[in-house]
């Protein structure tokens, strides 16, 4: 007989966040797993360049603070329940934090909470050849530790780099005894994990329609209930702010993935005909995925020595900015030697096009002063140049008074490969016990064969969607955009199913590169797929982001913003298509009460 769905809850995805949200989510009602994520490409290089000085540390100690909230009530709470936590805050160091976590409940006078952590991801030791240049090596492992933890009695299981989606994975896999090879019902709780992963973001955060959500601030953390067929319900607390709706579901579905094949090491989900539909107030459902044998290779995270970075800001106001910025660039590069950098950066960020600004924050543009070297040495004179160059800058040059983000500071380079999963050990420790758990290596695998893009397949005549108007393209489309290594993903949809048919046949290849304007490098590449349940279409743009957030110079390199930049761009929209949407937009708006906070 099917048990009943599991309800699994998020309280962080990302470091430093929702500090109450460990207590929120186990004392607003009915819950019985709780997952974070705390780990990103950047934090990963931290941690690493944290345990060269202290080889204790390595983990986000996020969590502590989380237990530890009102007093440590969030911690009696979740053991009064008997709520399974399951998270990958351990970071570089699973076993230290698993031990920290072990002293707070003994602070307490707890002793019956079982704690775990997985050990195994860390391939570093393997890497003997290289241990000289990498600081660290992570790979990508699945849910498999976190089930055996469950199976063995865990209350908590404390992972290193697991998938951000593995501990939901795990948690309803070990609640309805799965076994590794019922794909279509793991694919639809990876679904699920990704849609909860990133907290907030499927709540209202980070969403481009946030002003048709009413109370906005302070919103409810996300839960998932994960039935026996892998279909799940996205929601959330009852009387939480924010909102679960179809469009943040979407927001969050199209966000940080690569194609139509959605890979884990567990499972091969296709995501491409996922369907959601809501099923009540802040309740939507998630069907439409469909799960085939996990990949024979995981992603492996390696961090390198980099070298050492510095930065500074500059401000010029008003006329003549691009004249003005040319002329900065003319001074600091005439006395560098670019040789001496692995990268060089002059770059303005802001509009200089406002006419008759009415205050001087208006008139405004900010000029990112940013360089890496091999060496402090060449940092020092990089700082050297830019202040001998103060006095001599074009009228009202002026700068950060905060000069310590001039001070040379190690940086760590991000290189993603992969490993084949067969050489990878997983085992489960628990506090007071000698023996570890070895876990049993998955038996199937396959070859991933790369994944799909195609333009569109069913184009129609733009004569046949009438007259246009000339609008930003955001005020007939939504967007979120993030980040997987170097590259940038950006999903895009409408809300209308008679705007469906214009948006995949105008949003080609070539209609995205021109709308990527001065931004576009012929070093790069796209791919391009399509959700059409979703009426969504979904690009990765392949190496604009460098070498990944931790090593690149671009200001934004999580690319959050690179769909609202597109967003803004001016094109030809159907008038009628876009008064469809401005009405909707205008109704929703008013219903929510939407204010300038």
């Amino acid at each position: 007989m099917a048990r009943r769905p599991i309800r699994i809850g998020n309280c962080s995805g990302a470091i430093g966040d929702g500090l109450d949200q460990l207590y929120r989510q186990a004392a607003g009602g009915p819950i019985d797993g709780i997952t974070a994520d705390y780990l990103a490409e950047f934090n990963l290089a931290w941690k690493a360049i944290e345990m060269i000085d202290n080889p204790q540390l390595g983990y986000e100690p996020g969590f502590l603070d989380q237990l530890a909230f009102k007093d440590g009530a969030a911690a009696r709470l979740i053991v009064e329940k008997g709520i399974k936590v399951v998270h990958n805050g351990g970071a570089l160091n699973p076993k230290g934090l698993a031990e920290k976590v072990d002293e707070f409940f003994v602070s307490l006078g707890i002793t019956t909470c079982k704690i775990a952590w997985v050990s195994g991801d860390d391939v570093k030791p393997q890497l003997e050849d290289l241990k000289d240049k990498i600081i660290s090596a992570t790979a990508y492992v699945g849910m498999a530790g976190i089930v055996a933890a469950l199976e063995n009695g865990a209350d908590i299981v404390i992972c290193g780099r697991c998938t951000d989606a593995s501990p939901v994975m795990g948690l309803a896999a070990w609640w309805h005894g799965w076994d590794a090879d019922d794909y279509q019902a793991l694919s639809g709780s990876l679904i699920a994990g990704h849609l909860i992963e990133c907290s907030a973001y499927v709540t209202g955060g980070n969403y481009c329609g946030w002003r048709e959500i009413e109370n906005r601030l302070q919103v409810g953390y996300p839960i998932a209930e994960i039935a026996w067929d892998g279909t799940s319900v996205i929601t959330k607390h009852e009387g939480t702010n924010g909102a679960v709706t179809v469009d943040t579901c979407k927001a969050q579905l199209v966000y940080e993935i690569q194609g139509p094949y959605y890979l884990n090491p567990d499972v091969i989900a296709k995501i491409d005909l996922v369907s959601l539909r809501e099923v009540g107030k802040d309740r939507v459902q998630v069907t439409g995925a469909s799960g085939m044998a996990p990949p024979a290779t995981t992603k492996l995270a390696i961090c390198l020595h980099g070298g050492y970075q510095a930065e500074i800001s500059a401000y010029f106001v008003g006329l003549d900015i691009d004249d003005k910025v040319a002329q900065l660039r003319a001074q600091l590069m005439g006395e560098l030697d670019p040789s001496d950098y692995s990268a060089l950066s002059i770059e303005p960020y802001g509009s200089h096009l406002v006419i008759n600004p009415e205050t001087q924050a208006e008139a405004t543009v900010k000029v990112r002063i940013f360089a890496q070297a091999a060496t402090v040495a060449k940092l020092e004179k990089f700082k050297r140049v830019i202040f001998n160059n103060g006095m001599q800058g074009c009228c009202g040059f002026h700068m950060d008074m905060d000069w310590r983000t001039m001070v040379p500071k190690p940086f760590v380079k991000y290189f993603p490969t992969t490993i084949d999963q067969k050489l990878l050990s997983l085992a489960v420790h628990f506090i007071g016990k000698n023996s570890p758990t070895k876990v049993a290596p998955h038996g199937t695998y396959q070859n991933f064969q790369g994944q799909e893009s195609y333009e569109p397949k069913n184009a129609k005549a733009f004569q046949q969607f009438g007259p246009t108007e000339k609008r930003p393209f955001g005020d007939i489309v939504f967007a979120r955009s993030g980040d997987k290594g170097g590259n940038a993903n950006v999903g895009f949809w409408v809300r209308n199913p008679e705007a469906w048919p214009w948006l995949q046949s105008f949003l080609d290849s070539a209609t995205f590169i021109k709308l990527m304007g001065k931004d576009w490098k012929p070093a790069y590449r796209v791919e391009r797929f399509e959700f059409p349940n979703l009426l969504a279409v979904h690009f990765v743009t392949y190496g604009i982001l460098q070498e990944g957030v931790s090593s690149s110079s671009i200001l934004d390199g999580f690319a959050k913003s690179f769909g609202e930049f597109i967003r803004a761009r001016v094109v030809d929209v159907p008038q009628k298509l876009l008064d469809d949407e401005t009405q909707r937009r205008a109704e929703r708006i008013k219903t929510a009460g939407w204010l300038k906070l």
